[in-house]
């Protein structure tokens, strides 16, 4: 829900979405009106259900998601930007926070149109429409935008592509070249302008893989008027890797990030499982061990990135050397990207 300054600042983006709402590259759009709140007009959205974001999940996993799992999230986003790109659309906010995941895991959605616009090709050069003179302030610009935004030119689908080379390789190397400090806004931006004009990638991102750094010399080297880019040549770079890597992408999927509708069921699920082994738990001990325990006794965390063949880390605990543990309690979440061990060890 947003308040309306203007009268007409919503009807872009639903026009947006209206178009591309049967190509499974944008979140649904259930329902959207306008609702007057102590005199104040707002209007609303109500999009269906999805994963989460590609932030949250590199947050999640550390900053360090695996690497074939990154080479999908870039076919999968290149291809719904094709889709985006064929409707003559540029969405000019490409951050990884609007790069959902859909809640079957399948798909790369694009959210957020409010900064977008429509482009058309005539006389050989790419035009935008008159929407572009209401929204060509710099708000949306961000560590990610590509060079010509900072610059202020006619927007083009080689924009959306740049940014997206950019959100690659810094979660590819986790590099943190963008992240600059400045007293205000506009000093942090011709920072970063300043940064992307003088760049070279093999040096700042030399953690990345070379088909990423190939990636956005491709994109920088095209030119603008160049529709359509070649979109199946950059999906092919990152399948390249996916090959090497001994995956196909059949075999990748995001069963571990996806949003579950069931979800409520299964945290039900296990507070009872929890509650049942509290219980198990009291009745096998006496409130003298307890005692003697919280006097002998330490708990220490134990985080684990590996998983057996079930997604479980069963097979891990099996492994430990059990005589120095008295107790040994895990969550076992088959839809867990990483699990937590608690170990209660004996003070040697």
């Amino acid at each position: 829900m947003k308040k309306q300054t203007q009268q007409n600042e919503a009807i872009p983006e639903l026009q947006f979405l209206n178009r591309l709402k049967d190509f499974n590259c944008v979140p649904f759009l259930i329902n959207h009106g306008e609702q007057v709140i102590k005199g104040s007009k707002y209007h609303y959205q109500v999009m269906e259900r999805h994963g989460p974001s590609i932030k949250l999940i590199y947050n999640y996993l550390s900053r360090n998601i695996p690497l074939p799992i990154l080479c999908l999230i870039a076919i999968q986003a290149l291809t719904c930007l094709e889709i985006v790109h064929k409707h003559q659309i540029v969405h000019r906010n490409i951050r990884p926070k609007k790069l959902l995941i859909s809640l079957s895991g399948n798909e790369i959605l694009l959210s957020d149109f409010k900064y977008a616009c429509r482009f058309k090709k005539q006389y050989g050069s790419l035009m935008v429409n008159e929407n572009y003179k209401l929204n060509s302030n710099k708000l949306f610009l961000n560590k990610y935008s590509s060079v010509n935004q900072h610059l202020n030119q006619v927007p083009t689908p080689k924009d959306d592509l740049e940014s997206l080379a950019y959100i690659l390789l810094m979660y590819a190397s986790n590099s943190t070249v963008f992240q600059v400090k400045a007293e205000n806004k506009a000093l942090k931006l011709k920072k970063q302008e300043s940064i992307k004009l003088s760049i070279i990638p093999e040096i700042v991102f030399k953690q990345a893989p070379l088909e990423f750094i190939h990636f956005l010399h491709l994109v920088k080297t095209s030119n603008a008027n160049d529709y359509p880019q070649d979109y199946e040549k950059f999906k092919q770079l990152f399948r390249k890797i996916i090959q090497l890597s001994g995956y196909t992408e059949r075999d990748l999927s995001y069963p571990l990030f996806h949003m579950n509708l069931q979800e409520n069921t299964q945290q039900q699920q296990f507070h009872s499982q929890t509650s049942k082994f509290k219980k198990m738990q009291h009745q096998k001990m006496s409130s003298e061990s307890i005692k003697e325990e919280e006097a002998d006794d330490e708990m220490s965390v134990y985080q684990t990135e590996k998983v057996g063949e079930d997604r479980t880390i069963e097979p891990l605990i099996k492994g430990l050397a059990t005589k120095q543990f008295k107790h040994i309690s895990f969550l076992n979440q088959p839809q867990a990207a990483s699990q937590i061990v608690k170990l209660k060890f004996t003070k040697k």
